[in-house]
């Protein structure tokens, strides 16, 4: 509606045009349902809030104190195999708080799907809670997020959730951390390398972990052909089966456990074969493998999804883009050392 300001919004809702404002951006003090009122007004009059001018504007009157930016909420996607976030994305949380407070926002997280939350009610309680943009965690396996009103939001997911990219996403550069890995494994004199992978974690990520593993056996010389061992759960009996058929002198998977099953079955760690940790952030034991870098997903989703704020993008993005992240080696026990 051209010229709306918040004074037409305050007199529609019978309350201050300050009140409209502290209402817009959030504030604690307003309460829940004035919130919700003035929302709706908002909308229904097409008001579209400049979240990067109200943001400078709050800074230049709160130069003396504390800025306050806005609210902002984490929302875990739960799903049949994993109710609940794992420990990795604890941290996600952790990290994207913390930096969530550098930047001004107040965060609060949530569990979609469990507990009887589902997408529309989740979606008018954080409008009701001022929250202006939404972090999704592994953002559907099961349609769980359907209804959701993502025009009320700007909106990002970590990891990916199918191979149709909908969302902003932030995610680990699969393919050119193991490519990375691979080479420097190649580099300590590994010539058969294997890697072993359960299903459900190979689909979840569309596959990245064996097709990157898979393009550097077609393309190197000299890393060997030991086929993929695919597994639903990975046993000690079909682990130690796949490794004497194919002699790998170094094994890379998620289950450290294969170092405890290789030992009972004599094999020396490392000196008669080595073993490479996909996600040495889960690790059970002292090994060597990759840290995935939950932390810095959490940084970078909080920075990405403060900038959207800050040019107002909201919805579901035409052009959805990836910010990638590179996983870091980290050396361990269970490798031989260079010689």
């Amino acid at each position: 509606m051209p010229g709306l300001t918040l004074s037409n919004i305050a007199q529609s809702c019978g309350i201050s045009p300050a009140t409209v404002s502290r209402a817009l951006s959030g504030h604690p003090n307003v309460r829940p349902e004035v919130r919700e009122r003035v929302l709706a007004a908002a909308r229904s009059q097409g008001y579209q809030r400049n979240h990067l001018i109200s943001t400078i504007m709050g800074q230049v009157r709160g130069a003396r104190t504390q800025r306050y930016v806005g609210n902002l909420a984490i929302v875990h996607v739960a799903s049949p195999k994993q109710p609940e976030a794992n420990p990795m994305q604890q941290r996600m949380v952790q990290a994207a708080e913390a930096r969530s407070a550098e930047l001004g926002f107040q965060v609060e997280s949530f569990n979609l799907g469990s507990r009887g939350l589902h997408a529309a009610g989740l979606g008018r309680m954080l409008r009701a809670r001022g929250v202006l943009g939404v972090i999704f965690l592994q953002p559907d396996s099961n349609n769980v997020t359907e209804g959701f009103p993502w025009d009320d939001f700007a909106c990002l997911q970590i990891d990916y959730d199918s191979p149709h990219l909908v969302h902003h996403t932030i995610s680990l550069d699969h393919h050119f951390t193991l490519v990375a890995a691979l080479e420097r494994l190649h580099a300590l004199g590994y010539r058969r390398i294997g890697l072993f992978i359960e299903r459900h974690k190979n689909e979840r990520l569309v596959y990245k972990w064996s097709a990157a593993f898979r393009a550097v056996q077609e393309n190197h010389r000299d890393i060997g052909r030991v086929p993929v061992l695919k597994t639903d759960v990975v046993q000690g009996a079909e682990f130690l089966a796949w490794q004497r058929e194919h002699e790998p002198d170094l094994v890379i998977g998620h289950v450290d456990r294969a170092v405890v099953w290789l030992r009972k079955a004599g094999r020396r760690v490392p000196q008669d074969i080595g073993f490479f940790n996909l996600n040495w952030n889960e690790r059970s034991r002292p090994c060597a493998g990759l840290d995935l870098r939950p932390e810095l997903h959490g940084v970078v989703a909080v920075e990405t999804l403060a900038a959207q704020i800050q040019r107002n993008e909201r919805g579901i993005p035409g052009d959805p883009r990836t910010v990638s992240i590179s996983g870091r080696w980290v050396d361990g026990p269970t490798l031989r050392k260079a010689g």
